[in-house]
């Protein structure tokens, strides 16, 4: 009975270091199979499809000079606006921490067909009223004049107004990012 059952396990010890018992290495790995050039059946019930996924974000305007940005996110019930900064750490001046700070949550998102920056954000209320909480962003140019000479410069900003009257919540912010500084 021992000699059989230390025969057994040498058998499945030298079975499973040869590979013969598997299909080889090769074969249950479909990125190295594909690289080298095998066909691989892929079956559709395991393929995964993402489209706007949690986490997509529609916008992102960085303040060059500190880092802060202001980021236009999707969540899992509509969309989310909220500004990043660095802050320190109250405990350990040495540590840095992302602090973000909610703007709104909207419902829907309307976006320009010409700048995808350009969009309006909104939450229906159960009413069914718009205009509590308000995420809207504009193109502005601008155009100055050199003092004492016929030069002028132009400069091309995105303006974002977010309005949140929800208690709790300032009422209404703007901010003025430069256009190159939006994505």
């Amino acid at each position: 009975m021992k000699l059989s059952l230390r025969l057994s396990a040498v058998v499945l010890l030298g079975v499973s270091m040869l590979g013969l018992g598997c299909e080889g290495a090769d074969a249950r790995d479909p990125l190295q199979a594909i690289e080298a050039g095998a066909e691989v059946k892929v079956e559709p019930a395991l393929a995964e499809v993402k489209q706007g996924a949690v986490g997509d974000t529609l916008m992102r305007c960085t303040q060059p000079q500190d880092g802060s940005y202001l980021e236009v996110v999707q969540t899992a019930t509509g969309y989310e606006a909220a500004t990043v900064v660095e802050a320190y750490d109250p405990w350990d001046c040495r540590c840095t921490y992302e602090k973000r700070t909610v703007l709104g949550q909207y419902t829907q998102c309307r976006r320009s067909t010409v700048d995808p920056r350009i969009m309006n954000c909104y939450r229906v209320e159960p009413t069914g009223s718009i205009g509590k909480v308000v995420l809207s962003t504009t193109r502005v140019q601008r155009t100055q004049m050199v003092i004492g000479g016929t030069q002028t410069v132009s400069y091309t900003d995105l303006s974002i107004a977010a309005i949140n009257q929800d208690p709790g919540h300032t009422p209404r912010q703007d901010f003025t990012y430069s256009l190159s500084d939006c994505q």
